[in-house]
């Protein structure tokens, strides 16, 4: 089996030989390898890329509270993404300055960390997969939106891996109302049951 520091050392080759379209930078999975729960996110942003770890931001103290709230922490999990670099979008203002900001990965970049991502699983040996968002999610699952089955357990015959699809953390950036919330907090609920299953 590949080992974490072969693996770094591709995902590093795919991340710095990449010209088809403009990143900001990029990191590797975070947490012990094993372990019993591994989430797996969009793509790295700004933040995550300073800070070398995936789910720092806004989104990452969501996340994180709500993992405490149901009796796990940080360093406990491993925690990764579907794309490895930080894909970027830069728009020149009027002015003439340049505005960089966050895009989701294309298909094409997402299946460069095809392999890694599944060497990745392989290593960690999780008993769960969870995926956060639509892109980890139509990665790892036959699903199209989260919204049709968010909440629960679910086979990857290919992985031979259970998947439980949740929405993003930062989707409660966006959706503000009191329904969106507390569906939310009851797929961590169920998240913890179905980890107790096991």
């Amino acid at each position: 089996m590949i080992t974490i520091e072969a693996l770094k050392d591709k995902v590093k080759i795919i991340c710095e030989s990449y010209i088809d379209f403009p990143t900001g930078g990029w990191i590797m999975g975070d947490g012990p390898i094993p372990s019993e729960i591994l989430f797996v996110g969009e793509a790295p942003g700004k933040t995550e890329v300073q800070m070398g770890k995936p789910f720092i931001g806004m989104a990452g103290k969501t996340f994180e509270n709500y993992l405490n709230i149901i009796g796990y922490k940080r360093d406990t999990v491993r925690i990764t993404n579907t794309c490895c670099f930080r894909p970027i979008k830069i728009k020149t203002l009027l002015n003439g300055n340049s505005s960089i900001s966050n895009r989701a990965p294309k298909i094409s970049e997402i299946a460069l960390f095809k392999d890694t991502l599944d060497a990745e699983i392989l290593m960690t040996n999780p008993k769960v997969i969870i995926t956060l968002g639509n892109v980890p999610l139509k990665r790892l699952t036959s699903f199209t939106s989260i919204g049709t089955c968010h909440g629960e357990l679910y086979l990857n015959k290919g992985l031979n891996r259970y998947v439980f699809p949740m929405y993003h953390p930062s989707a409660l950036n966006y959706n503000r109302n009191e329904e969106f919330l507390k569906i939310y907090e009851e797929d961590w609920i169920k998240l913890k049951k179905a980890i107790e299953t096991f």
